[in-house]
């Protein structure tokens, strides 16, 4: 036991090391000032066959969006309550990034594909956040439910199938985060998550944001 408590003390201490030091390299770069971009998510995989297609863009865009938010308040809220020491960095509204974008007629995909120092300088900011989502759809709520379902009933029987024993995945979600400044990544990290019937996109998405914002170093 006391094996055990020792060595997650010598990770907690090993970990706030290594974290402090990335966030003074990155502090080094000087930048005070920063700019989220709209989030780029990618869906593929099997398609709803209930929903027509403009309905299922739709449903890609409600949740690109709710995950633009939900990284914005995670990281501003973030800096806030942690009253970051090694930094004064501010992140620029997304209320006013949206509306310089808007202004000079730039589309969230265009400014996805376009040179990260020329987009700091239209949005007047040091750096840029970018955030790329890829899910890869597997099955529907409804058809991982049913599997579930005839699972339980299966083993209940005492019949042995080649079935999950846990809730099915629906999604596969995978995320790449990264702070750039003069086209640099200055700092980046990655996630992969999963979606089931029981565990909705939205919270996964929601997972993913407050995961980047734990880790960032400003």
């Amino acid at each position: 036991m006391k094996k055990y408590i020792l060595f997650l003390l010598l990770s907690v201490v090993l970990f706030s090391c290594a974290r402090r030091r990335t966030m003074e390299r990155v502090q080094s770069y000087n930048i005070r000032t920063i700019a989220i971009l709209p989030i780029d998510l990618t869906v593929a995989g099997t398609k709803p066959t209930k929903i027509t297609p403009e309905q299922y863009q739709e449903r890609i865009e409600r949740n690109r969006k709710f995950m633009y938010n939900a990284l914005y308040i995670d990281l501003v809220q973030f800096a806030d309550v942690r009253l970051r020491k090694y930094s004064q960095v501010e992140f620029q509204s997304k209320d006013r990034t949206r509306e310089i974008l808007n202004q000079k007629g730039i589309t969230d995909s265009a400014a996805q594909q376009m040179d990260t120092g020329d987009l700091a300088t239209i949005l007047g900011v040091d750096a840029i956040l970018k955030t790329s989502i890829t899910q890869n759809r597997i099955m529907s709520d409804e058809a991982a439910l049913g599997v579930d379902v005839v699972g339980g009933v299966m083993r209940s029987a005492g019949v042995n199938l080649p079935l999950p024993t846990y809730a099915v995945r629906t999604s596969d979600i995978y995320v790449s985060c990264a702070l750039l400044k003069s086209g640099y990544a200055v700092w980046s990290t990655r996630f992969n998550n999963s979606t089931d019937w029981n565990y909705p996109v939205e919270l996964a998405m929601q997972n993913v944001t407050r995961g980047i914002a734990r880790r960032f170093p400003l």
